[in-house]
Parts: structure tokens; sequence; C-alpha cells
């Protein structure tokens, strides 16, 4: 801290932030809400008022910056701010404790409110997203639960080193849970969310006794391509597999080893199969001969030549040009 005084005094900004953005989070997960109402920035006062209120500080020299450091943050006083100009000294840092337990309540309401979705039949993945929730809900509560010591009795042991150690530890539990549980890192997907805007496409008819998994995954795979091939989705340049998820409202993680089980491949190249058969078609139209070969891939959803040429060698055997040579022989003949 001494040795870049001038990030001194700022980590208030961001703690102000963290709860209710993190209540705003839960909420958008929860109720699967596309917009964020505009009043929802008022949650954004208390850190424009703690910047007003240390802008003189803010402002202030690298030295008497290093000089007020010394005589607080390093001893007993550290955390309890006092160059605030509008606010009493140590403000801030009570009032955030409040502020951050106020927007953690608010979470844990929420997850109690809308805990019998786990009730649902096949409901798997909701326990995972809620048991998510849950744990770093209550991580942030423990990196918050030391600062509560020194509001209620002036516990001089909440030094620099405990705020490190409870808000590392909430970093590092949410890090493990992850680790866990991968398949959180494909997106939040509830199965019977509590609102829905709009009404989900439909992923596959009921399922008799005996339904494998498999059988599971053939029907989404027909899904995906009937998608693919009646919307032409692959002329788009980049399409990604999350722009395939959002498109029919199915997680990654249930898109991704549909392709690979039906047919062999990853997304990229099964998306470039298509691509192919679109160069074929318009090779068979005489567009060859109106179009530039970067020209044709471009139109085919290439967006560089390089793909667009180990992706044609690959499933054709030749490389494009090769191609295009053997079908003028042909029509020569």
């Amino acid at each position: 801290m001494l040795d870049f005084p001038h990030i001194s005094r700022t980590g208030n900004i961001s703690a102000y932030l963290i709860a209710p953005l993190f209540f705003l989070f839960v909420k958008k997960i929860i109720y699967r809400e596309e917009k964020v109402e505009r009043w929802r920035w008022l949650f954004a006062i208390p850190s424009i008022g703690y910047i007003v209120d240390y802008f003189p500080y803010y402002i202030s020299s690298a030295s008497e910056k290093v000089e007020m450091i010394q005589s607080q943050q390093l001893n007993y006083n550290h955390f309890l701010f006092k160059e605030g100009i509008f606010f009493p000294d140590e403000f801030h840092f009570f009032f955030r404790q409040v502020w951050l337990l106020i927007f953690l309540v608010l979470v844990f309401n929420l997850l109690w409110k809308n805990k019998n979705q786990l009730n649902r039949e096949e409901s798997h993945l909701n326990r995972y997203i809620f048991n998510f929730l849950v744990f770093i809900t209550s991580i942030l509560c423990f990196a918050i639960l030391p600062g509560f010591f020194r509001f209620i009795d002036r516990w001089g042991g909440f030094t620099i080193e405990v705020q490190t150690l409870t808000v590392s530890t909430a970093l590092i539990g949410a890090g493990i849970f992850l680790v866990f549980n991968p398949r959180l890192l494909y997106g939040f997907y509830w199965s019977g969310s509590v609102q829905e805007e709009v009404k989900k496409k439909e992923i596959s008819p009921a399922k008799p006794v005996g339904y494998s998994q498999s059988e599971e995954l053939e029907q989404l795979c027909k899904q995906l391509t009937d998608l693919v091939q009646s919307q032409k989705l692959y002329l788009k340049q980049g399409i990604t597999i999350n722009d395939l998820s959002n498109e029919l409202d199915i997680p990654v993680y249930k898109i991704s080893p549909a392709i690979n089980l039906c047919y062999d491949t990853n997304f990229n190249q099964w998306i470039n199969k298509f691509r192919i058969q679109e160069f074929n078609r318009l090779v068979e139209k005489g567009e060859h001969t109106l179009l530039t070969l970067d020209g044709l891939a471009s139109k085919c959803g290439f967006s560089n030549r390089t793909t667009f040429i180990s992706s044609f060698k690959k499933i054709n055997g030749v490389t494009p040009s090769e191609y295009l040579k053997e079908k003028a022989m042909i029509n020569s003949n």
C-alpha cells in the first residue's frame, strides 16, 4: 500500500457494489430477468457518495497519503478512515457492514422463497444451481463476519491479514465448488423456472418406459440439425455453440455431448460440414464462375480462408481448387 498510495481508500467503492450486484445476479438467475430496471442504478449511490466524500483525499499528493496510511491503516485504526468531508469518522466502515448484510439477507430471502423449484421431477440441475447460490452467499457472509466483531466491540483483532484471509477463503471456496461442479460454468438453466416470459421450445416428447440417455441425445441431435438447416444458421460467420444454446434455450453441456455422440465430432467441425455442403450446392449452380474462392467461402459462412481449405480437404479429401478443377474437367467432357 505504501508503494502505491494512490490506490488506497478505493476498496470501499467495490465493497459497496459487490452485495447489490450479487443480489441482482441471483435475482436474474432465479427469475430469468432479461433487463434490469433503471431504478436499480440507485444501488450505486453509496459508492458514488463515498467517492465524493473522499475526493479531497484522492487528489492529495502521494506523500500526504503515505503519511495518513502509516498513521491509520497500519495500526489499530486500520479501515476506520477519517478523511471524509461529509460523513463522521469511521462512518463508511460501519455503514458498509450494514449495507452488505441487508443485501445478503435479501439474497437468502430469494433463495428461501424459491427453494421449491427443487421439488420438481428431474430437477437435479436445479439442485446444483441452488446449492451453488447458497454456498456463494454463505461464504460472502463469512467474508464480512469479522468486520461485525469490530462493529460490535471494537475488536482490535480485525487486521488487514484477517480481512485478506476471509476474502481469500471465500474466493478459494468458490473455486473448489466449481472444480467439483464444472457444469455450472456452461451457464444456468432452470428446469421448470418460476417465471417464463417466453414459452420454452419443446425439446422432446414424453419419455416412454426404458427411455435411455442416448435416445434423448439422438432426438436432440435431430432438433439441432433441423434448426441449423431450416434457418441456415451455418451461414452466420463466427456462430458459436453458445449462440445455438440461446436459440434453443438448451444449455451448452447438453448440446456438446449430443453432437459428439451423434456425429463423432465437435461443434465447429459439425457446422463446417453444413458450410461445405452449401459450397458444393453453390458450385453446382455455377456461382464459382461469378465469385472468387474466398467470396464463395465467405458466402458459405467461413470467416477465413485457412479454416475453409482445411475443413474442405478434411471432408472431401481434396482442396477446393482441386475440386473445382475436377468439376471443370467433368463438365468439359
